[in-house]
């Protein structure tokens, strides 16, 4: 009797160390798990302070460079609409007559077709006064430069077309973390006009 009390004894005991020991694991697991859940807070005001500082900029500047690579296209094909004028020296008008083309004077011109691509490429907000048009000869041997006027040139004469618009009417986002003073595209072009020609107006006779 005496062996099986002091068994029953030592199974109590036994088991109370088991129950000792499972209630100190419990402890240990609530001690790794609890904190982590306390930091959940901490984790989400990190990552909106990320959010504010980092992503939301950086999604910004990628917007701006798209809209400023978007912009840099129109501007670009602008001038080759300029220069294509340009380069004909001459054009008919509506009314049949022959009309010289010039820069920022008469219809059409240079200037004008400029600006009316940009608008019509959807730069709505630009004025005239926000679009600066350049035409200029460039100098080569064996041609004469009286002025820088289109109609003036000569056959395969060179001469080159800018174009520059204010960024500020623009751009979408208004906050400067891009911000050129103006986007602009130079082309270069040659004249396209006909040699020179003189017409015998005397009818023949027979």
């Amino acid at each position: 009797m005496v062996a099986r009390g002091s068994g029953a004894e030592s199974l109590r005991t036994c088991l109370t160390r088991n129950e000792i020991g499972y209630a100190m694991i419990l402890r240990h697991r609530n001690k790794s798990i609890y904190p982590g859940r306390q930091r959940r807070g901490v984790a989400a005001v990190e990552m909106a302070f990320v959010t504010m500082m980092f992503v939301v900029p950086l999604m910004i500047g990628v917007i701006e460079i798209g809209r400023m690579i978007q912009v840099k296209q129109i501007v670009s094909n602008s001038a080759r609409e300029g220069a294509r004028l340009a380069g004909q020296g001459y054009t008919i008008n509506t009314s049949g007559d022959p009309t010289q083309i010039k820069v920022n004077t008469g219809n059409p011109n240079v200037t004008t077709t400029v600006y009316q691509y940009l608008v019509a490429a959807g730069l709505h907000d630009l004025q005239p006064s926000d679009v600066t048009v350049t035409f200029e000869f460039i100098p080569t041997a064996g041609y004469t430069i009286t002025a820088n006027e289109p109609y003036l040139g000569e056959k395969n004469q060179p001469f080159r077309v800018k174009v520059e618009v204010k960024w500020e009417k623009c751009r979408w986002v208004n906050l400067g973390l891009i911000n050129p003073n103006k986007i602009d595209f130079e082309v270069t072009w040659m004249m396209l006009v006909d040699d020179p020609f003189t017409l015998n107006t005397t009818l023949p006779t027979w």
